[in-house]
């Protein structure tokens, strides 16, 4: 009560005096929708609003944040779900074999391991949700969440083909390439979609595999993809921490 009476001002009540533990206790009591509103109010609230404890707190009961092979947020400006799904949660082919990819823990990735690509000329990377899973009347996109070594090299020749889609789905596939950027290999659009990778707040890249939307009643898989399994080029030294699905510029 005296951190309350506190901060109570001539012109109402001055929230910068109290603990941001206890704004972020209150906002998780309200909603994912009231929380990006409050957020706006000042820099004390967007701290608090910002906390993981405080979005933590809208996941449905039961549901955990970081498990061994996926991730469960809520997106914080729709309060939609989303989830990552980890190298170990994919299908890679020749992923057990150590001569092709290794397993290593890095330590600024949410998972125990990620996959290192020691060497293929057969790229095929499969992840695969249930879009019940997700939230219903949503626009989504999947990314592939990954590193490139100064060391990568077999994947300037030859466009990667990505896909994000309901099974069964013809559309979806474009191509990414592999391009040269400040003297490392970076993953770009094949065809000038203007789709670049993005650095992530967490020290990771990622870029965009397509799109897809959910409907209300609907529960499909929904497919995802990177492949390069035509040029029979060797290639070495991507890093894959997973495939991330969230809705689309937050809608």
């Amino acid at each position: 009560m005296a951190a309350i009476e506190e901060a109570k001002g001539r012109d109402g009540p001055d929230f910068s005096a109290l603990p941001e533990g206890c704004i972020a206790t209150v906002v998780s009591l309200t909603s994912p929708a009231d929380t990006s509103m409050l957020a706006t109010l000042s820099p004390d609230f967007k701290s608090a609003c910002d906390s993981d404890v405080v979005w933590a707190s809208f996941l449905p009961a039961g549901a955990p944040q970081t498990v061994s092979r996926s991730s469960y947020s809520l997106d914080r400006h729709s309060g939609k779900k989303c989830i990552m799904l980890s190298a170990r949660a994919l299908s890679i082919t020749w992923g057990d074999t150590p001569i092709y990819w290794s397993w290593t823990c890095l330590p600024n990735s949410r998972f125990a391991e990620v996959a290192k690509l020691i060497d293929v000329c057969w790229l095929e990377i499969r992840g695969m949700i249930s879009s019940g899973m997700l939230s219903p009347e949503t626009h989504y996109a999947a990314y592939l969440v990954f590193k490139i070594t100064p060391a990568s090299h077999g994947f300037e020749f030859q466009p990667v083909e990505v896909e994000a889609r309901f099974a069964g789905d013809e559309a979806g596939k474009s191509w990414r390439r592999f391009r040269h950027a400040g003297g490392s290999l970076m993953l770009a659009p094949a065809e000038g979609s203007g789709n670049y990778p993005k650095e992530r707040r967490d020290g990771w890249s990622e870029i965009e595999l397509g799109e897809f939307l959910t409907k209300e009643g609907q529960d499909g898989e929904v497919e995802m993809s990177v492949m390069e399994t035509k040029g029979g080029n060797w290639k070495a030294e991507l890093v894959v921490e997973g495939i991330e699905i969230r809705p689309k510029d937050g809608k």
